[in-house]
């Protein structure tokens, strides 16, 4: 769960480490103040003018809420959490349960609470619908029903089952109702499931970072968005825009369907997409630690509310705000002054949502601790007996007004009539409306043929005639989610409305008709066609989802070959209209719908590409670029032939296709080129003569890989001509590293010898090159390395057995101190596998401590010399940070990216953050594991995998160093069980590692 974020964060400890007399109070650090009663926690709470939090239930009757829904009756619905994180012991009653809380006297507060269900264990989830209550109980997706209707559950039953344990807090969650009739859940990166419907044969859906969704008839289970870090819920806008909330990385993403988006750890689950899309903010709020998120769509707060994002913080104990601006077919999120904020740290706030009231509910673990790391240790635990919900209500300049839970005190909308139901989906507040439709489409579902019609009726004239956005929309998502779409006009009504979201919405139906084979697949097919040149980028995202669709789903043999023309027809329009490539989403999805039938026959693509790409760039650009790249990812030769042809009908026009082209193919083969079949002398010459400085520079870049002597000789040249741009000469030695020629090393240890920005990336390629000459001149030249290059040098030398025995011998010489060894390359040569290169090692260095080893007496002796001394030198720190930790990670825009940002990430805490850097293979997150390959020619590389397609796999490793190795080229590859993070950093001089973890704890841009 959320409340507990990720595996580096865990306690945020305000303790100012330099203050005489005052103590860090420990590595979990709980709360500074004891939990108070909710009278007096409801005094702490700090609210915009006119506004005021009212308790609704608190303990007893509420204790560890972690997820909360409502029934059509206005009655709150609430599972409490006891068994978190460890689960229920073997042989005990689990004592997870489900609670109903009821305001039956309409004083705002509850005053009947009945236990729906009980002997849960590890339950996070929960939504009412279909005459039963969904409950998520990993591994299980369960469907609850009281057919008694004594308001206790009777009947359980496993829908699903494969979800994930692995960290307790980012289990399947947050369920909600999407405005396609889905049930749509959040779940996080470091758990991993595998889902399916029990009976079933099949392997499972796989999911981590994921906003994914269920189909309640079908029973269908898909990923709906992949990536982000640990979303705890997804809300909708008034549009039906899904939104996340994450933890440690940025904070808010609009999650469009289909999309990959950048995510914490691992790998997503399509390598094809070539990028992963960012998230929607500028800016951070305090710490990353966000649990929940809603879009406020009430009717309770001033309108100027209406469409903010409110979004919990539990390490900052607060309710931050977030604006929504139009961004193309997207948004951008502008903070706004925190909504909620208290002196209370045990404010734990896991769940938003807008109630029947109109105002903001809130669900509030009330803890200590905001992670469950901290009370692991805590002989107490998680707190096991409070729990708060709260409403924050708005009362203007009348304080202490009274505002009602729910409208009214017998309210039940499924007593309520078709067409009073149908009426309910214009009311101001979103609660109404989404109960509505779900009551709606549950009971026309079964209807007889005159009340479908009449309902049809209904919902189309509203459609065509409602007075609010709201109001047309939702009857537009009724249609559909009730079944009511596929005949009648309602359906054309949408495709030509003057509302750009209805339209979109529409194209998405539209597509599920036709792969639903309603009969209409040619006319529907005709009107997606005709939306692809739909001015708004909204209607344009639509129709590239629906493409992305057609290509990949199931259909039938006539409607196939009718889809796979009209996809293309599609994109072609698209992009077209899309070829300024300005809006943040539609170059990434139309080349999602394009990557599928394009992997299988480039031909086509290739074709429009060479006959329109000049008149549709920069977006054709894009696409040429990740085409290319996806052509190398085939390993198939006819393929490349055809791109090589492409190239050759392209080279003499003088744009970025051209560039952006080569670029891709350049960037594709870096594993192991692979030259086309046929002549490409026509092609070279061609580039050569070409204008463009940077086509030139990019086709010399692919002749050195292809072959192509003149390119050979002239990449060769250009790494020690100091008359060219040094990006250029860079990009050379880029290139050299792929020939593994005398003449190559030559030009490459050059470099390295000349003082300047090529010596490390020299010394980097030669160790890909190879060869017997090589450790003898990095050796040679060791002296007059800077302490960089040495290090550079080191790890080249330790990647291959005998290139490590001569360091080792000059060790041993003490021509080498291993003082100047980095932590890296002693690892490396603690876990060779050669066990005579790990003894000569160890005599030589010293014993090389093994990661299990036991290191808290090691941490709190460093914690004591934090605690001592002068103030520390934050430059001196700085300068040891850039060195050590920022070759790795961030630290406010600083540094490299192979780990986490350490903004919001590992240094909550002094404690937090010397167990991180002094015992890192502690805890390890999957995707941070340190991945060892061994080549088919001796070579040792290691790092975290980042990419792994059909043809390679690429590792980031410090520095910050890529490696790209082509599977075929892999001689082994297994995953240790220890951190890409070193260990070490402890032993250097104790001034020394006093100021850099003072700096990174403190630095100077935390005022």
């Amino acid at each position: 769960m959320k409340i507990l974020l990720s595996f580096f964060l865990i306690v945020m400890a305000t303790t100012n480490v330099f203050a005489a007399g005052r103590q860090i109070t420990g590595p979990y650090t709980p709360a500074a103040t004891p939990a108070l009663p909710g009278a007096e926690a409801q005094k702490k709470f700090v609210l915009p003018p006119g506004f005021e939090a009212r308790l609704f239930a608190a303990e007893p009757d509420v204790v560890n809420p972690v997820a909360m829904t409502w029934d059509a009756r206005g009655r709150l619905w609430v599972v409490e959490l006891y068994e978190y994180p460890l689960g229920a012991p073997a042989g005990a009653k689990p004592r997870d349960c489900v609670k109903i809380l009821e305001d039956t006297d309409a004083d705002g507060r509850a005053d009947k609470v009945t236990v729906f269900a009980d002997g849960l264990n590890l339950a996070t989830g929960i939504l009412i619908g279909n005459g039963g209550v969904y409950v998520g109980q990993a591994p299980e997706f369960l469907f609850m029903q009281d057919t008694n209707h004594d308001d206790v559950a009777d009947v359980r039953t496993v829908l699903l089952n494969g979800f994930g344990l692995d960290d307790r807090h980012e289990l399947l969650n947050g369920f909600i109702w999407g405005p396609d009739g889905w049930l749509y859940m959040t779940h996080g990166v470091f758990t991993h499931s595998r889902v399916k419907i029990p009976e079933a044969s099949a392997p499972g859906v796989t999911v981590n970072a994921a906003v994914a969704r269920y189909h309640p008839q079908t029973k269908k289970f898909e990923v709906f968005a992949d990536g982000t870090s640990n979303p705890w819920g997804v809300d909708f806008d008034r549009y039906g825009n899904a939104y996340v909330s994450a933890c440690v990385i940025d904070h808010l993403f609009h999650m469009a369907p289909g999309g990959i988006y950048v995510r914490q750890g691992g790998l997503p689950g399509n390598p094809y997409a070539y990028e992963l899309l960012p998230s929607i903010v500028d800016h951070k709020h305090h710490m990353a630690a966000y649990c929940g998120v809603c879009i406020y769509q009430g009717d309770q707060f001033p309108e100027d509310y209406r469409g903010h994002v409110l979004m919990g913080n539990i390490h900052q104990s607060a309710i931050n705000h977030d604006v929504l601006v139009p961004n193309g077919s997207s948004f951008q999120a502008k903070a706004e002054q925190d909504f909620l904020t208290t002196a209370d740290g045990w404010f734990r706030p896991v769940s938003e949502q807008v109630g029947p009231d109109g105002a903001l509910w809130i669900a509030d673990w009330y803890d200590k601790y905001p992670c469950y790391q901290n009370a692991r240790a805590d002989p107490e635990g998680v707190d096991r007996s409070h729990g708060r919900i709260w409403r924050i209500v708005y009362t203007g300049d009348k304080p202490g007004n009274p505002v009602a839970s729910r409208p009214e005190k017998g309210m039940n909308l499924e007593k309520q009539d078709v067409g009073q139901l149908i009426g309910l989906l214009s009311h101001s507040n979103e609660w109404h409306r989404r109960m509505a439709q779900r009551i709606l489409s549950e009971e026309l579902s079964s209807a007889d043929s005159s009340e479908k019609e009449q309902a049809r009726t209904a919902l189309s004239t509203l459609l065509a005639s409602g007075k609010s956005l709201e109001a047309r929309l939702a009857a537009l998502w009724t249609l559909h989610s009730s079944g009511l779409l596929d005949s009648g006009n309602a359906l054309d009504t949408a495709l030509n409305a003057k509302d750009a979201s209805i339209r979109a919405w529409a194209i998405r139906f539209a597509s599920e008709e036709i792969r639903r084979q309603t009969g209409r697949g040619e006319e529907l097919l005709d009107k997606i066609a005709e939306a692809a040149s739909d001015s708004d980028p909204v209607v344009r995202l639509a129709v590239a989802t629906a493409a992305r669709q057609l290509a990949s789903g199931s259909l039938t043999v006539d409607t196939a070959p009718l889809a796979s023309v009209s996809v293309g027809k599609l994109l072609v329009q698209l992009t077209s209209a899309s070829a300024d490539a300005k809006d943040p989403l539609l170059p990434f999805m139309i080349w999602m719908a394009a990557e599928p039938a394009f992997a299988k026959n480039p031909e086509p693509g290739l074709n429009w590409l060479a006959q329109n790409g000049a008149t549709a760039l920069p977006l054709s650009g894009i696409l040429a670029r990740k085409a290319m790249r996806r052509i190398c990812d085939a390993q198939n030769d006819e393929h490349l032939v055809l791109a090589a042809k492409f190239l050759t009908a392209v080279a003499a026009e003088n744009n970025s296709l051209v560039v952006a082209a080569l670029e891709g193919l350049i960037e594709g083969q870096r594993a192991k080129p692979r030259v086309p079949t046929v002549g490409t002398r026509v092609l070279f010459a061609k580039l050569r003569e070409s204008e463009n400085a940077m086509i030139k520079e990019r086709g010399q870049e692919l002749g050195a890989l292809w072959g192509d002597l003149a390119s050979i000789q002239a990449t060769l040249a250009a790494i020690n001509d100091t008359g060219l741009p040094l990006e250029q000469r860079l990009q050379s030695v880029k290139m050299a590293q792929q020939l593994k020629t005398d003449q190559t090393r030559e030009a490459l240890f050059k470099a390295m010898n000349k003082p300047g920005a090529l010596a490390i990336p020299a010394i980097r390629a030669l160790g890909q090159v190879g060869g017997d000459a090589v450790p003898n001149e990095l050796l040679h030249s060791w002296q007059g390395f800077t302490p960089d290059a040495r290090t550079a040098a080191a790890e080249v030398l330790v990647s291959r057995g005998p290139w490590a025995m001569a360091l080792l011998s000059d060790l041993e010489a003490k021509k080498i101190s291993s003082l100047e060894l980095p932590v890296t390359a002693i690892r490396s040569l603690g876990e060779s596998k050669d066990e005579a290169l790990r003894r000569r090692a160890e005599q030589l260095i010293g014993r090389i401590r093994p990661a299990n080893a036991d290191k808290q007496k090691i941490i709190e002796a460093k914690k004591n010399l934090m605690m001592s001394g002068e103030p520390p030198d934050l430059d001196a720190g700085h300068e040891l940070a850039r060195k050590t930790c920022l070759t790795c990670h961030k630290l406010y825009n600083e540094g490299a990216e192979v780990g986490p940002d350490l903004t919001g990430v590992g240094r909550s805490s002094l404690d937090a953050l010397l167990a991180n850097v002094i015992d890192p293979n502690q805890v390890i997150g999957k995707g941070y594991e340190n991945v060892m390959i061994e080549t088919k020619d001796g070579r040792n590389v290691s790092g975290r995998l980042v990419e792994n397609t059909d043809s390679r796999v690429k590792l980031l490793a410090a520095g910050p160093k890529e490696e790209v190795v082509a599977k075929a080229d892999i001689a082994s590859m297994k995953t240790s069980e220890l951190s890409v993070m070193p260990e070490g950093l402890e032993q250097m001089p104790d001034k020394d590692f006093r100021n850099l973890i003072l700096y990174i704890l403190h630095p100077p841009q935390e005022k």
